[in-house]
């Protein structure tokens, strides 16, 4: 018998569990679907199945991956949603409650799964190598049957990863190929990242082990077609320290923030340090090469809310705490080791995403949801033409907007070209809903609302995969 939750920002309101696995065929959808819009919308966020262990303050993070699958297809649309059969997922649920620490605490998880894999699968959901997989970046993935979302097991590429998998895999549309990172890559607390690609099949061809300077905590990275960037911020972790009953991760702005740059055709050897002024970041927009110059908007604070510094206060509002859409510069012709930074615009933004198709090439086209930053909820759509510098907003009131994902008219379609989807909470009904728009003039409104017959908790990133 499992127990009531406790009093928690994240376990209430549009964060709350929802409990449940639902199939339903065919939605109520106010306005028209669009003939064209054919394919699947896959969205992964944390549904935990029971309450944390006694004692414990939940942390959003530590809860069950729950997919949601919505289907598009002659003007209807589909839902049905399942938890990931983790490690975690099935042990828990046959011994009816929490058995594993928050965040994978070992201190408070019960003894009987002292030796067992921690995984929430609960963060993303990509689809390469015909083969759907849920990520967190704590350690690899879980392949899912795409149609039933039945879970099949741990993916570890036959053996040749033995460590985590980031969150934010980058999928070269041109050589069909995802580059991917491991952070912490040689244990807890380790200053290593690895560094993956596998090509179109989804076969790992290459695997490198980079030193970073210091163990810190990087949820993104940046790839081009030339190059794999990869940020290290002053969010740094410290064994020593959490050993001694000290501050585990700590926002130590002194020693500011580095950019390693390495050539996609290189190894670790070739790495090369770029340095700027202490920065924070949870995700990147699109990068891409300009000549000796990598280019790479991001949405980006100068200082973090995730954790104290090392006196154990909490930096401030007036030290930046603010994500904005910026745009880094590297040089890579060896002039400088400076990252140059514009900033493109002072509205509170997150979520950043882009036409898929453009990834690692230049874009013109970026969508992300902005507003209430406290507790990373957003009530505002944006759409940046970066080509034109203009900015476009939508946002109704009663509305909690997710994560923008992009899905092309068709295949052929120009950039932009296409609908923005969006999973958003109505305060007023309690209730979710799935809005459509017209990529290209998002301040019209939805073009249709498909309804949900509940609520799905709020959740983080998902992709489409066209029919």
């Amino acid at each position: 018998m499992t127990h009531s939750f406790p009093d928690n920002p994240f376990l209430s309101g549009p964060t709350a569990p929802s409990g449940i696995e639902c199939d339903a065929p065919d939605l109520i959808v106010e306005g028209e679907l669009p003939a064209d819009l054919q394919g699947v919308y896959f969205r992964n966020g944390p549904d935990p199945l029971h309450p944390p262990r006694e004692g414990e303050e939940y942390h959003w993070f530590h809860g069950d991956g729950m997919i949601q699958r919505f289907e598009f297809s002659g003007g209807r649309v589909s839902w049905k949603n399942r938890w990931v059969r983790t490690e975690k997922y099935e042990l828990e649920r046959a011994a009816g409650k929490s058995l594993f620490g928050v965040l994978g605490n070992p201190m408070t998880a019960d003894p009987s799964v002292a030796e067992e894999h921690y995984n929430t699968a609960n963060t993303h959901v990509v689809w390469h190598g015909n083969r759907l997989m849920a990520l967190m970046e704590g350690t690899i993935a879980v392949e899912l049957e795409p149609e039933t979302l039945a879970t099949i097991g741990n993916f570890d590429y036959h053996g040749k990863i033995d460590g985590p998998i980031t969150a934010h895999p980058k999928l070269d549309h041109g050589t069909g190929e995802m580059v991917f990172f491991g952070n912490q890559a040689k244990g807890p607390f380790s200053e290593f990242l690895r560094m993956n690609v596998a090509d179109r099949e989804g076969n790992l061809i290459k695997s490198e082990m980079v030193e970073a300077p210091f163990p810190s905590f990087a949820h993104d990275f940046f790839v081009t077609e030339k190059y794999v960037v990869f940020p290290v911020y002053p969010l740094v972790f410290n064994l020593e320290r959490a050993m001694t009953g000290g501050i585990p991760m700590a926002w130590e702005p002194e020693r500011g923030a580095h950019l390693g740059v390495m050539p996609r055709n290189g190894t670790a050897a070739d790495v090369q340090w770029h340095s700027m002024d202490p920065r924070w970041s949870f995700h990147m927009v699109n990068a891409w090469d300009e000549e000796s110059v990598i280019k790479v908007d991001v949405c980006a604070s100068n200082a973090s809310r995730f954790a104290p510094k090392l006196d154990g206060s909490m930096a401030s509002a007036d030290e930046g705490l603010t994500p904005t859409l910026r745009r880094w510069t590297i040089d890579v012709s060896g002039s400088t080791n400076a990252v140059g930074e514009e900033m493109l615009d002072d509205l509170p933004c997150e979520f950043p995403r882009t036409d898929d198709r453009y990834m690692t090439r230049s874009h013109r086209h970026a969508y992300l949801v902005g507003g209430h930053d406290e507790q990373l909820m957003f009530n505002r759509l944006i759409h940046y033409d970066l080509k034109t510098g203009s900015r476009k907003l939508w946002g109704e009131d009663q509305y909690l907007l997710g994560e923008p994902i992009f899905a092309p008219r068709s295949d052929t379609a120009a950039e932009g070209d296409g609908y923005i989807l969006i999973l958003a909470y109505d305060q007023v009904t309690a209730l979710s809903q799935l809005l459509i728009f017209n990529a290209q003039d998002i301040e019209l409104g939805p073009l249709a609302r498909a309804k949900l017959p509940l609520r799905i908790p709020s959740g983080f990133h998902g992709t489409w995969v066209g029919a």
